[in-house]
């Protein structure tokens, strides 16, 4: 809470963007805050067949 203010904080910045129109159409004081959290690394995915990571999408094929 800050001051009278309720404060949502989501990875998913619409959903708390939507919960928080829904708090002050009931005339809850609230904001929104993005969540700043640093994201962890991704883990590489190895192919279980070959022993390999799998291969990143390029461009080329996502334009497919």
């Amino acid at each position: 809470m800050l001051g009278d203010k309720l404060l949502y904080q989501a990875s998913q910045l619409s959903h708390a963007q939507r919960f928080a129109k829904a708090r002050q159409a009931e005339g809850v004081p609230c904001h929104v805050v993005p969540d700043e959290t640093p994201k962890r690394p991704r883990k590489v995915r190895i192919n279980s067949l070959t022993g390999k990571p799998y291969r990143k999408v390029t461009s080329e094929k996502a334009g497919r």
